[in-house]
């Protein structure tokens, strides 16, 4: 046997923090959206194969944390809320998140650079005009959001962004790769919570750069756009936290 053996002992994951994750998952890519209804705690559990004990534990984390609320009785239900924002927390949970932060976004220009480098090379005709229209609708969320202070095209733009980058890996056509996509992506705003209080007027920047490459079959331009692309977001949280 080896002398130091690296072995750490192994966390029990509870069953309701792996739907927790599913549903949030689901909520962060747009799956469900404000005013959106979750599917009832009996189909939920039949399709997620768990008991509705569990559902309810996960619904219980979720309504906590005030992205959905719980209706009782007929016509009730688990409806999505629309977010809130509160700047100066989410400037202090940034602060005491600073290396899980700097952990999710190198995760994310590993295998999202990978994704797009792939993308470009076993990309379909099909997968170009749903890229083009997402960036075209990220677009006109921002200049929807000037002046408008609601959280609605915040989230609106997540979700759409979400979808770009998704579908960048989906184009990739490696199951892994996108699930690793999905999850860095996760892992991102995991620390700090999903929402900001505006969309920055560059955050679409670099979409179009990346999908051209793509277009164009370019898998190291579409690769460096894409870390060029990760990176700048990364600087503008750090700005944002020194404020």
């Amino acid at each position: 046997m080896a002398e130091h053996a690296n072995l750490e002992p192994v966390r029990q994951i509870a069953a309701h923090e792996l739907v927790l994750d599913q549903i949030r998952r689901s909520m962060d890519a747009g799956q469900f959206k404000p005013g959106d209804r979750l599917p009832a705690e009996r189909d939920m559990a039949e399709m997620l194969d768990v008991s509705r004990t569990t559902v309810r534990a996960a619904i219980a984390v979720l309504e906590r944390e005030g992205r959905i609320s719980v209706r009782r009785g007929r016509g009730g239900g688990f409806l999505v809320l629309e977010p809130t924002y509160d700047a100066a927390e989410a400037r202090r949970q940034f602060r005491r998140n600073k290396v899980a932060v700097r952990d999710a976004f190198d995760f994310r220009v590993i295998v999202e650079t990978g994704a797009a480098r792939f993308a470009a090379e076993r990309r379909k005709a099909a997968d170009l005009p749903k890229l083009a229209d997402l960036v075209t609708r990220m677009d006109d969320a921002i200049k929807a959001s000037r002046g408008d202070e609601g959280t609605a095209h915040v989230t609106e733009f997540q979700v759409l962004d979400s979808a770009f980058h998704l579908g960048i890996a989906e184009s990739a056509g490696n199951e892994q790769l996108m699930a690793a996509v999905a999850q860095a992506r996760s892992r991102m705003w995991l620390p700090v919570g999903t929402i900001f209080g505006h969309i920055e007027e560059n955050a679409n920047d670099h979409h179009a750069e990346i999908l051209t490459a793509i277009r164009n079959k370019d898998g190291e331009l579409a690769a460096v756009t894409m870390a060029a692309h990760i990176n700048e977001t990364r600087r503008t949280i750090e700005s944002w936290l020194s404020r």
